[in-house]
């Protein structure tokens, strides 16, 4: 997605074009802004090598087939002032896979063949929190440093569906990933207040392991206290064997749209 970090250069830019001309000693009024939301993002990714001491050997797309089955309604709290920032947010999806196998996949130590007919099911749900360390600001720009932390929950079944009378195979396995960041972050308001928006690029390296996340957020108000929300947020997180594991490698990418209704106040 190449066009993000071009989205956040222009806010930015925006961000240092509204500072130069402000000459308003006043510092941004203080503002919470709570809201519902709808994320659904797509999911992919595999996974190689042993997760809690089972093998483990699966592509979320092309051996399973997932596809966005469920979204559910997220909400999230945002606060603005003077200095500093923060927002919470939850979001969580299902998706749904029926797929016939082309090569053998495991998942906590079951083995399905290949020509097996497989059902799967994960349920990806995450909680995410950032401060906000405004570094230039006024009445209608910032630039800020962002550090949070943000988490994920993975759970993934599987159960195949084989000639009668043979009994059905089942597993199933839980991965839960708490990942900081840290990035930079640029918003400005326009049109007294009534149009908000917000450009960030967050992003983590270690041994060899990297996480990625980018986004825009724009909220209108048609009134002072009501207002529209239109997001994307993206997220990669890539860990290869020896890492930040020696014996497990895999990767998920999560990235997608989202809107929502928001009550500022």
């Amino acid at each position: 997605m190449r066009t993000l970090p071009i989205v956040l250069a222009l806010c930015g830019t925006a961000a240092f074009a509204q500072l130069a001309r402000s000459s308003d000693p006043q510092p941004p009024a203080r503002s919470f802004t709570f809201g519902l939301q709808s994320y659904g993002p797509t999911l992919s990714g595999h996974f190689s090598g042993i997760q809690d001491g089972q093998p483990i050997s699966l592509d979320l797309d092309s051996d399973l087939g997932l596809a966005k089955d469920t979204t559910s309604v997220g909400g999230f709290l945002d606060y603005q002032g003077p200095r500093f920032a923060f927002q919470v947010s939850s979001a969580s999806n299902e998706y749904r896979g029926d797929q016939v196998l082309n090569r053998n996949i495991t998942l906590n130590g079951t083995t399905y063949a290949a020509s097996d007919r497989v059902f799967s099911h994960v349920k990806l749900s995450s909680v995410d929190g950032t401060w906000t360390i405004k570094l230039v600001r006024n009445q209608t720009a910032f630039l800020g440093l962002d550090l949070g932390v943000q988490v994920w929950k993975i759970d993934l079944d599987i159960h195949d569906l084989p000639p009668a009378p043979a009994t059905s195979s089942y597993a199933s396995t839980s991965v839960t990933a708490p990942i900081p960041q840290f990035g930079l972050s640029a918003g400005v308001k326009a049109f007294g207040d009534r149009l908000e928006a917000k450009a960030y690029y967050h992003y983590l390296g270690y041994k060899s392991a990297t996480y990625t996340r980018p986004g825009v957020d724009v909220r209108f108000f048609p009134v002072p206290w009501l207002g529209l929300r239109a997001f994307y947020d993206g997220g990669t997180f890539d860990v290869p064997q020896g890492s930040v594991k020696n014996d497990l490698e895999f990767r998920l990418d999560r990235k997608g749209g989202g809107f929502g209704v928001v009550i500022r106040f």
